[in-house]
């Protein structure tokens, strides 16, 4: 990025505050520079095809023009706190092109800008888990070959900074890297494996957005405003509400030496990071969101039931827009916490229930786990099974992208006959044989049954059930996948019990 006479945007340090836990009695002092939005830098990709938005600050009242060199050109005044934000039309597929921000005293000029596919990347440390792993305990497969040949100057990463607040920000920090040999080892596996299908199928530049962080749970990536609908943490979000508004009173009134009892939150408590890690890209254009989380919620899948559902529908009120969101299912893995062994195929199936909701796909692991870790190397096939999801829904491209899907059960004397939507072009058993299915009576005491394919369902069976009622498939931490579509897409974590 080229810059003649130009300013810097100087952070409230009670951002700084609400992270340490301390916060100065200085106050906010408004640049009158022409500063651009955080992630609009050099190397950045833009959506195709679109009217984009762009976003900054500068002197109140001012006018800005924008000069794209795909010969568009858009002016806008700032208003009364001095900010802007502008649509910018972008043309099909293509680059590298520059813009140019003009005001009466500054220049910004940005080089080698894309126009593509962005999509944003969230979640834990599934998404956050860099290509090259964090050895020695969690690999990526073959990491050392995939950075070596990661040549792809079209496909771009911008990863957000970590960070917490009681309170939603504007700005983020970063910069767009292009995908390089020296670059991939640092970006998210799943999401790169993801951008590499995008890219080697539609043939054109793709943006990743990377915002994931280990060892957080959802609700923390989700507005306060939002989850006050669940209920479940209202005490949490009443409590920063409280600090928030004595924090402010009291610098309005310039109070030196303010101290707060911050160090009860961090990265898992509610909102933080949506605060600091999502609201500053609303609302920068993207195609859609990838999403790989759920161990840390395991052990409450009857709130995830509701809480998944709702942090969708608040991304998608924030941007404005039904942006696809396709998730992965977590792999199976043996907990050891006496409170979380044997939850995690709940938490399997909470995650399924989000599938009520417009413009969603989840991609099941069931196949490609890793028992000694919850990490499971093989990040390739997830990134390329959500590419799936994205090809087919988004760009019209024919193929099968779901495992089967519990739909329906029915009893039929000694036996149930299970039905399944995804089926693709037929169920099939693994090698080994269809296992990991189990009926029970109306009591709910379930006992192995056996399991065959006849007319695309599944007939389940035992001889100890007579009177069968429920079945459920994949019911433990570490269940594996024996069922499949012929695609060879697994089959989902179910139960019966909910219908």
């Amino acid at each position: 990025m080229r810059i003649m006479q130009i300013g810097f945007l100087k952070v409230s340090l009670c951002f700084i505050g609400l992270i340490y836990g301390h916060i100065t009695s200085k106050p906010v002092e408004k640049s009158n520079k022409l500063v651009l939005g955080g992630l609009f830098t050099d190397h950045m990709v833009l959506q195709q095809r679109s009217h984009v938005s762009i976003w900054g600050s500068s002197r109140p009242g001012q006018k800005l023009t924008i000069f794209a060199s795909w010969k568009k050109k858009v002016s806008v005044i700032s208003d009364a706190d001095g900010k802007w934000q502008i649509k910018l039309a972008t043309p099909r597929a293509g680059g590298p092109f520059q813009i140019a921000f003009k005001n009466v005293d500054t220049t910004i000029v940005l080089n080698d800008i894309f126009i593509g596919e962005v999509w944003l990347a969230s979640g834990q440390s599934n998404m956050d888990i860099p290509v090259k792993g964090w050895p020695p305990g969690d690999t990526i497969l073959n990491s050392e070959k995939e950075i070596a040949s990661a040549n792809f100057p079209e496909i771009r990463f911008f990863k957000v900074p970590f960070g917490i607040s009681i309170r939603p920000i504007d700005s983020v920090k970063g910069r767009w890297v292009t995908i390089s040999p020296e670059t991939a080892g640092n970006v998210s596996a799943t999401a790169y494996f993801f951008a590499r299908k995008l890219y080697q199928q539609l043939k054109v530049p793709i943006g990743i957005i990377q915002s994931s962080i280990g060892g957080t749970p959802a609700e923390a990536w989700t507005s306060s405003n939002a989850l006050l609908q669940i209920g479940d943490f209202n005490g949490t979000i009443k409590q920063m509400d409280s600090i928030n508004a004595y924090q402010q009173e009291a610098l309005k009134n310039q109070e030196k030496n303010l101290h707060s009892d911050l160090t009860r939150f961090n990265s898992n408590t509610p909102t933080v990071l949506f605060n600091t890690m999502i609201n500053p890209l609303i609302p920068f254009t993207i195609k859609g969101v990838i999403w790989y989380q759920g161990e840390s919620n395991v052990g409450r899948a009857e709130q995830y039931k509701k809480l998944f559902p709702v942090m969708i529908q608040d991304w998608r009120d924030r941007w404005g827009s039904v942006l696809p969101f396709y998730f992965v299912q977590i792999a199976p893995f043996l907990y050891s916490a006496s409170d979380q062994r044997e939850q995690s195929q709940k938490l399997r199936d909470a995650q399924r229930y989000a599938l009520k909701l417009p413009k969603t796909g989840m991609v099941t692991t069931l196949d490609i786990g890793y028992l000694k870790t919850a990490h499971p190397p093989f990040k390739q096939e997830v990134g390329n099974r959500l590419a799936k999801f994205a090809l087919k829904n988004e760009y019209g491209m024919e193929q099968v992208a779901s495992g089967p899907l519990y739909k329906k059960v029915t009893i039929l004397g000694n036996k149930l006959i299970v039905e399944f939507e995804n089926t693709g072009t037929g169920l099939t058993a693994s090698p080994k044989g269809l296992n990991n299915f189990e009926i029970a009576s109306a009591d709910k005491v379930y006992v192995k049954a056996y399991a065959k394919i006849e007319n695309n369902k599944l007939i389940v069976f035992s001889a100890l059930i007579p009177h069968p009622v429920y079945v459920r498939y994949a019911w433990s931490d570490e269940s594996s996948a024996t069922l499949f579509n012929k695609e060879g897409l697994p089959a989902a974590t179910f139960t019966s019990e909910d219908d």
